[in-house]
């Protein structure tokens, strides 16, 4: 019977040799040495009970021919149900213990049928992490166990694993060679947690300390760490739990350091590309492990920022800003520009976050440049949508024309030939005129810049001297591609509105300011009116057809705008026909509320009656009586 009692040396050696001799060796020893084991006391252990384990071990990890011939015969002559019997973190037998878990370690490597007895000792391999001594081999256990091991990973999961490995991870407690077994065994019991589980308490915690330890940057770590992080962030729910001003504050930081110390400058144009609007935000092309990690972590970090529960909390003094203001200053193109844009639009949610952005911390000035100066997609839809939310205080609006907006949104629309960011610039002009004259009159008054070109348009010659109405007009009609949602700003119908928002201003009698110059200098552009017809002719956006029905009857309350508005009738021949099935529909009221329908109609009527009343020479003897015909049957649907 195999002993070290006796000849302890000349045991070991023949064990030794016995063992090397792989499958040429056969199995007769093998029962002698599992009823060894089993007789084996931690406390009367010797050091050569260590190195016979310890052997056992080295031979269970051994492979011959790609194969470790080992393994099976541990499992079938009970060798390794011995050593799970025997390992006992509770004693002081370090050394032994640690022999154990090699023995269990590297049995179990890629070899379920040693998983699926092992996995019933799950709990007491879990407690070896409580001793420092034990703690590198116990890791290393648990993550050959849980190699493509679904079993060992669900038990990971139950018992939250990710909880103790975590605390130990943020205490320092892990030795340096074992934090990749540590990180992958969190990754594969995070995937396993229950959605239940995934929004605790305990999760809470893990999430916790993982920020902590990441937060120390560890470049050979930092990778594993953010991508737990991420994966904890892409729930909606668990974003709710922790979008705190401090969380937030130490993920920008963390997503930041990433930036600075993961990604080259190649990488940078690349993660860039990948948060342009084109992409789907869960479809990364790179495959790149920092690129994906830094879209993802700022797609994150940036979903936190709208989050009820980081609105609620945020206040304009508080680090977070700082940081994000300095990232705009630097108007440098990088992933964390585009989040300082994304972040900073998401909380300006109110006219007086938004007035004190832009009057007491002057955020826009950084704003302008980078929508002047930058041609990244993604930062200039980012930046331009912060703009946008900056426009809505009226207040705001002559400060932010006399920064150079306007003529910032006409290089956006008129310059940049992705569609998302036109539409965007188009819709922060409809904001920049509404209801301010100073804007207004830059729009329609002043020259345009030489750094901005007119867009052709059929059968329009190019003017001697052109303003920007000049451009707006032109951009409005000009072909643009399709958007990548239906949701964004469609640059035609944003700067057709913006036409229809400063003929509200200049034809209501209560405005203030030279309008009768600002009047003429608006019906002056040749086509001003083909824009609004547009709107009536397309079916997508209704409000539009409103907005764009409503623009005509104001032009056409002035013989100047009627001779605007019948100059496009007659280019468009069928637009009578058009006005007329929409205001039908709309009287009908099967697409609006009566109001709304109402109000169509009487627009309608009102758009008529200037024709006929301002029309003068302009129309000839069959256009006027088309218009007069469409009155009378308008009439008609008064009278029903």
């Amino acid at each position: 019977m195999f002993s070290t009692r006796d000849d302890s040396q000349q045991s070991l050696a023949d064990l030794e040799n016995y063992l090397d001799q792989g499958p040429h060796a056969g199995p007769r020893k093998l029962s002698e040495i599992a009823s060894w084991l089993q007789l084996l006391e931690p406390t009367g252990s010797s050091e050569a009970d260590v190195k016979a384990v310890q052997l056992l071990g080295t031979a269970a990890g051994k492979q011959w021919d790609e194969q470790r011939v080992w393994q099976d015969l541990f499992r079938e002559h009970e060798i390794l149900a011995s050593v799970l019997h025997n390992l006992d973190p509770s004693t002081d037998c370090v050394a032994l213990n640690n022999q154990y878990l090699r023995v269990i370690g590297n049995s179990v490597a890629y070899n379920d049928s040693n998983r699926e007895e092992v996995v019933n000792f799950f709990t007491k391999i879990v407690s070896c992490l409580g001793q420092k001594e034990l703690r590198r081999t116990a890791l290393a256990v648990l993550y050959n166990l849980g190699q493509d091991y679904e079993p060992a990973n669900v038990q990971a999961a139950e018992a939250r694993l990710d909880r103790t490995i975590t605390q130990q991870l943020a205490a320092d407690d892990i030795p340096e060679e074992a934090i990749d077994f540590a990180t992958t065994i969190i990754n594969r019991t995070t995937e396993k947690l229950t959605p239940a589980q995934l929004g605790d308490e305990t999760s809470m915690a893990v999430f916790d300390d993982i920020l902590r330890t990441a937060a120390e940057y560890d470049e050979d770590h930092c990778q594993d760490y953010v991508a737990l992080i991420v994966h904890y962030l892409q729930d909606p729910e668990f974003q709710q739990k922790v979008a705190r001003p401090d969380v937030v504050q130490r993920l920008l930081e963390l997503l930041l350091d990433l930036e600075f110390n993961e990604l080259t400058k190649d990488e940078v144009l690349i993660a860039m590309q990948e948060l342009a609007t084109q992409n789907n935000p869960n479809e990364i092309a790179s495959e790149e492990t920092s690129v994906i990690l830094m879209v993802r972590l700022v797609n994150c970090v940036s979903a936190l920022s709208a989050t009820d529960a980081f609105v609620k909390s945020f206040t304009l003094e508080s680090r977070i800003v700082h940081i994000l203001k300095e990232k705009l200053v630097s108007a440098q193109a990088m992933p964390s520009t585009v989040c300082a844009c994304v972040m900073l639009g998401n909380i300006a949610t109110s006219d007086s976050v938004c007035i004190d952005m832009v009057q007491k911390l002057g955020l826009h000035e950084a704003l302008i440049k980078i929508l002047a100066m930058r041609k990244e997609q993604a930062l200039l839809y980012a930046a331009a949508g912060f703009m946008r939310h900056l426009t809505f205080p009226e207040s705001n609006r002559p400060i932010l024309g006399a920064a150079g907006l306007v003529e910032t949104c006409c290089h956006l629309f008129g310059n940049i030939q992705d569609p998302a960011v036109r539409g965007e610039g188009a819709a922060i002009l409809c904001k920049l005129v509404t209801n301010c004259l100073p804007n207004i009159d830059q729009v329609v008054g002043k020259g345009l810049p030489a750094n901005i070109m007119l867009a052709p348009l059929p059968d329009v010659p190019f003017p001697g001297n052109p303003r920007f109405l000049h451009h707006i007009v032109r951009q409005a009609l000009a072909p643009s591609a399709p958007l990548p949602s239906t949701s964004m700003k469609n640059p035609m119908i944003e700067l057709s509105r913006t036409l229809v928002a400063i003929l509200r201003y200049i034809r209501r009698p209560a405005s203030e300011g030279d309008l009768e110059e600002l009047t003429r200098c608006f019906f002056d552009v040749p086509a001003v009116a083909r824009p609004l017809a547009r709107l009536i002719r397309q079916r997508f956006y209704a409000d539009a057809r409103s907005e764009g029905l409503l623009g005509l009857g104001l032009m056409a309350q002035t013989a100047e705008g009627a001779a605007c508005v019948i100059e496009e009738i007659k280019v468009d021949t069928g637009l009578l026909d058009v006005i007329k099935e929409f205001a039908g529909e709309q009287r009908g009221g099967a697409q609006k509320s009566n109001e709304s329908a109402g109000r169509d109609y009487q627009n309608a009527v009102v758009l008529l009656h200037g024709l006929a009343t301002n029309g003068g020479d302009g129309m000839d003897a069959a256009l006027r009586s088309d218009v007069e015909g469409l009155q009378r049957e308008l009439s008609k649907l008064m009278v029903s």
